[in-house]
């Protein structure tokens, strides 16, 4: 069972967002397996968040993530909103 600590803050915020470097279209999941079958592991990750909540090229979440969302969610008090580049709007671009 994976454990999370979440800390507990007298004002913390009611929503976590997790933001995918990729677009939600099929054209952007396309691009997203090139650039990451294709990329050099000392540049970094492609997405830091697809592989945290997919294992990289799953298009599923993974069994771990999911169960990390609930815990989130029940211990933290905290609804988890996941947006692809192209699903953010004009104010989460420019922050």
């Amino acid at each position: 069972m994976l454990s999370i600590a979440i800390p507990q803050f007298e004002k913390m915020p009611s929503t976590l967002y997790i933001l995918y470097n990729a677009d939600a279209s099929i054209m952007g999941k396309l691009s997203y397996g090139y650039k990451k079958l294709t990329s050099q592991s000392k540049d970094g990750p492609i997405c830091a968040a697809c592989d945290i909540t997919h294992g990289g090229l799953h298009l599923d979440e993974t069994a771990g993530w999911k169960e990390a969302k609930q815990q989130i969610a029940k211990e933290g008090g905290l609804e988890i909103k996941q947006l692809h580049r192209d699903e953010l709007d004009d104010k989460v671009c420019v922050y």
